[in-house]
């Protein structure tokens, strides 16, 4: 494999990757939002909304920072990671097709 064809493939294989890891964060976000939204009436109840909400704030940055940083890193060193994954999948094509 030449090296134009390989860097295509990581390329390709690292943006996959930060597409679902976006989708991922946005699917976390929709899920806080919608819970709270439901348990509005239950938290404001228990006197709890400040604190919910600071919580919630809390583990949704944490939670985009991290992947933020995962994304980062996949970034600076894409080579390494998805070249090994690269390498491991042409050889089980090159067995299956050694198989047919």
């Amino acid at each position: 494999m030449n090296a134009a064809s390989r860097d295509a493939r990581v390329d390709a294989m690292y943006s996959r990757d930060k597409f679902a890891a976006y989708i991922c964060v946005v699917a976390v976000w929709a899920v806080y939002l919608f819970i709270f939204w439901r348990m509005a009436d239950h938290i404001a109840a228990s006197g709890l909304t400040a604190l919910m909400l600071v919580l919630a704030s809390l583990v949704l940055l944490l939670n985009t920072a991290a992947v933020v940083a995962l994304i980062r890193h996949y970034r600076e060193d894409r080579a390494a990671i998805y070249g090994t994954d690269i390498y491991y999948l042409d050889r089980i094509a090159a067995e299956r097709r050694a198989r047919s």
